[in-house]
């Protein structure tokens, strides 16, 4: 009877703690559409795209809300131990990195005009910025469904690409500018662009250290790529 009791326990906290890592991978796969979807419209124009991202991000805030519920309620109810617990707090710090990502989704919808210069987008095109910042994403997304420590140091390593192209284009940025001091308002918003972009990347490099945190225990945040854990400097 109590081995019954001990069992029926375990298979609910299978249950619930599947559906905890069912909503968050549903908020990540929302928030990766997002992307993509604000990435096309941004580079084409396209307002009702752009629109369409802005009013999904309440969907995002919900999976957000739903997840953190959900999280309690396990805790509250199993109070799970060693690694279950690190991977239950991993999974609600993840759901904030998510919906900071559905912002920047939202942010880079906010920054599309149909009257910004196809020239402009394709030389923020050249900078890389887009397909690095979508690379370090699914890299974060396979370190996650997958609980890959590879997969999280390739973020991590990823993210750097990000940065260079956020920097290269804020040199294309500034030399348009120089050359059209009249069209401010079509710079600020490729600004804007170039910054949500890269914050996706730091965001996607969160959910890898946390990644981290779940299976070695190893707090790495704040800590350079160069000084990290000798175990994870040899993964690749």
């Amino acid at each position: 009877m109590i081995m019954s009791a001990q069992t029926h326990l375990v298979h609910q906290f299978d249950e619930d703690l599947d559906e905890l890592k069912h909503l968050l991978y549903s908020m990540g796969d929302l928030v990766t559409e997002q992307i993509n979807n604000a990435t096309k419209a941004f580079r084409t124009g396209d307002i009702d795209l752009a629109q369409s991202v802005k009013d999904r991000d309440a969907a995002i805030n919900a999976l957000e809300v739903s997840t953190d519920r959900c999280a309690t309620l396990l805790i509250a109810k199993h109070q799970p131990a060693a690694t279950d617990l690190r991977f239950v707090f991993g999974i609600a710090k993840m759901a904030t990195d998510f919906e900071r990502m559905g912002d920047q989704a939202r942010n880079i919808a906010r920054s599309s005009r149909d009257d910004i210069p196809e020239a402009l987008i394709e030389a923020l095109g050249k900078t890389g910025i887009v397909e690095s910042t979508i690379k370090t994403v699914n890299l974060a997304m396979l370190a996650l469904k997958n609980l890959s420590e590879t997969a999280a140091v390739n973020t991590l390593r990823s993210d750097g690409d990000v940065d260079n192209a956020f920097k290269d284009g804020i040199k294309v940025v500034t030399i348009y500018l120089k050359e059209h001091p009249d069209e401010v308002e079509k710079a600020l918003a490729c600004l804007d662009l170039l910054k949500a972009y890269e914050r996706l990347g730091d965001h996607a490099t969160n959910i890898a250290e946390h990644v981290i945190f779940i299976l070695d225990g190893e707090d790495i945040r704040h800590l350079r790529l160069d000084a990290l854990p000798e175990n994870l400097t040899k993964l690749s």
